[in-house]
């Protein structure tokens, strides 16, 4: 038996008492590129979520949770508690071809909950690097696996395909049990594989040992160029009511990872282990609605932007946490929550001590602020600096900074679904009838604690739904660099990003950009690009994406390919960068890597008066880069100017 494996049964064998008894079973579940209007306690009446509201409406509703803009930013951050700058992770997802991965130097979270004597499970995406067998899920901290290595893969056949220009056409499987292929789950829908491994872990866990259990779900990311979105065609007919084909089907394939969440908190309940579990529940970022090279029709109305961008609509990640130990629910919480926080706030919620951790983690355990509705421990959040496109921005308070534009700004608008008028009226009692509702039902009748009624849903679902404020300014403002821009917004006030007012207050804008500056002296850079289509190409692993590197020689690990590839997993396109390996631990500035929060006015209701932003627009562009621009000098801060550049 593994040394890990052994770790429970003799803590068990020292303390003569069930591990579970002090510590709650934690089942984390992740929908990929799920939009903020995709899940109906917010508010949508077009697609129907019945087990995940179940979930929201008896728990906490996070309606501050910030995430990354794509995936393997997100995941990283999730698993070690540390911003992506601080891991060399903060630019793309990590193709298949590429030599990159998390770095080794740092514990995850299923490691430490492994040290708390949990049995960890990992199923689903990976996507944080597999070149060598030492990154491997298997190798870091998760006992068992069962999953896809890789960014995305088509839901029935599991199979991943990838065009390099200068090496061509590669495809290939990619579901894994634990390290084998496993060829057996072909022609299965990939997230009732998921869910069908999740439940046949609870039925077989040993309730004297405490369960994490990490579910992250392929649902609902894109898949391969020509059948990017696939359900069965029964769930689609369901959704007869959308017009559009394509969100037809992605409403579907939502509709299935809902029945998962409703199947898993079922299989809980039927094995009496909802009272004692934690269910948190996320998206890894804002929808890909449109663009190349695979868009999935999501929806993050009313939020502005995509995935990939830095807009409350890619980082603005849907959220909730169900759990007994919650002493106050049901609510909606506006108070701000980062996927860092997550792995010091779990493993406290299991008995950890906070002082065993890292100091320099990033992460801030919210599990008091959490389980009594006490405010946040963050007044500020670092939503990302990639130094390599020139983008950053910055959570403070109620402000947030966005300097700089992904992609051209061709993302930086509003897009997606707001429903429609054929839009059957949303039905308040599926959610009670809904697998979860009926489980939390059976699980109160034997805790005490009440489900709610569909009168308080329906207060609820009004206080989680975003509404726009109104619109001051009239010029729309572009971050990006031709544009010498950057943009500041009270998104208490303004959570659609309508209203710049950095020319209104430019002292804020400052002392924002002055935090985000000293983040980028913490920075940990991007390691160069690098991509080897012939080294990882699965026609050398019997048609199966392996790791490709361990017998290699670092002289033979060089690039044969300098191009990403041409069609790939979301976020994986030509503009993609993409880089090898890094070992580097985090760096940190002389102070540490949370550098003190900047003091800024609270805003007043701006004045009605014309003002710079609004004619802006009439301006000659400058060619200059934004981020290597102070703000204008005045008396109080010329002395700062040399601290203002970023790039």
């Amino acid at each position: 038996m593994a040394p890990v494996l052994l770790l429970p049964l003799l803590l068990q064998l020292l303390f003569g008492r069930s591990l579970a008894a002090y510590r709650p079973n934690i089942v984390v579940i992740v929908g990929d590129d799920l939009g903020w209007n995709d899940l109906s306690f917010h508010g949508s009446d077009e697609i129907p979520t019945p087990n995940i509201d179940a979930l929201a409406y008896n728990g906490a509703i996070l309606n501050q949770h910030y995430v990354q803009p794509v995936c393997t930013p997100s995941r990283a951050a999730l698993l070690t508690g540390r911003y992506p700058i601080h891991l060399g992770m903060q630019g793309p997802p990590i193709l298949a071809a590429e030599p990159r991965a998390l770095p080794l130097g740092h514990t995850l979270l299923p490691e430490y909950l492994q040290q708390l004597g949990y049995v960890t499970h990992g199923i689903g995406k990976w996507h944080l690097g597999y070149h060598r067998k030492e990154y491997l899920p298997t190798r870091r901290g998760f006992d068992t696996f069962l999953g896809y290595y890789n960014g995305a893969l088509s839901y029935y056949d599991h199979i991943l395909e990838t065009t390099y220009p200068d090496y061509g056409y590669m495809a290939g499987h990619d579901m894994r049990r634990n390290e084998s292929t496993a060829w057996d789950l072909q022609g299965k829908y990939a997230t009732d594989v998921f869910t069908d491994e999740a439940n046949d872990i609870i039925r077989a866990h040993d309730q004297r040992l405490p369960l994490f259990m990490y579910v992250a779900h392929l649902g609902v990311h894109a898949g391969n160029a020509g059948k990017l979105l696939e359900a069965p065609q029964e769930e689609i007919d369901k959704f007869r009511h959308i017009a559009d084909p394509n969100r037809r089907t992605y409403a579907a394939m939502v509709s299935k990872l809902d029945q998962s969440v409703g199947s898993i908190v079922a299989t809980l309940q039927s094995r009496n282990m909802l009272e004692s579990s934690i269910i948190l529940f996320m998206s890894d970022n804002g929808a890909p609605t449109i663009g190349d090279p695979y868009p999935n029709w999501g929806s993050n109305a009313p939020h502005r932007g995509l995935k990939d961008t830095l807009w409350e609509g890619g980082v603005k990640g849907a959220a909730l946490i169900w759990s007994p130990l919650l002493n106050r629910r049901p609510r909606v919480s506006f108070d701000m929550i980062h996927i860092t926080d997550w792995l010091p706030t779990l493993y406290s919620a299991a008995g950890g001590r906070p002082y065993d951790l890292p100091p320099d983690l990033d992460g801030v355990d919210q599990w008091t602020s959490l389980a009594n509705d006490l405010p946040s421990r963050r007044s500020e959040i670092l939503l990302n600096i990639d130094e390599r496109i020139k983008t950053a921005a910055l959570r403070q308070n109620n402000w947030k900074l966005v300097v700089g534009s992904s992609q051209g700004g061709k993302f930086d608008e509003y897009f997606g679904s707001s429903g429609s008028a054929s839009d059957p009226p949303f039905n308040f009692s599926s959610v009670l009838t809904s697998p979860a509702g009926r489980s939390l039902t059976s699980h109160a009748a034997r805790s005490g604690w009440p489900v709610i009624g569909e009168y308080a849903m329906v207060a609820l679902r009004a206080r989680a739904t975003v509404r726009c404020g109104p619109n001051y300014v009239s010029a729309t403002c572009d971050p990006a660099a031709s544009a010498n821009k950057h943009c500041l917004y009270d998104v208490q006030n303004d959570p659609c990003e309508r209203n710049n007012l950095a020319d209104v207050y430019p002292t804020v804008a400052r002392a924002l950009k002055r935090t985000l500056v000293r983040y980028r002296a913490g920075l940990v850079p991007q390691p160069p690009a690098l991509q080897q289509p012939s080294l990882a190409d699965p026609k050398r692993f019997g048609g199966a994406w392996s790791p490709w590197a361990d017998d290699l020689q670092s002289s033979n690990l060089q690039a044969d390919s300098s191009t990403a590839p041409t069609d790939g997993p979301i976020g994986s396109g030509p503009s993609a960068s993409v880089g090898p390996s890094a070992s580097a631990g985090p760096s940190t500035t002389p102070s540490g890597n949370k550098p003190a929060p900047a003091t800024a006015p609270k805003p007043s209701k701006p004045s009605t008066k014309p003002n710079k932003a609004t004619t802006e627009a009439n301006k000659p562009k400058s060619t200059a880069d934004p981020l290597e621009e102070a703000p204008p000098a005045t008396e109080d801060d010329k002395d700062d100017n040399e601290d203002m550049i970023l790039y």
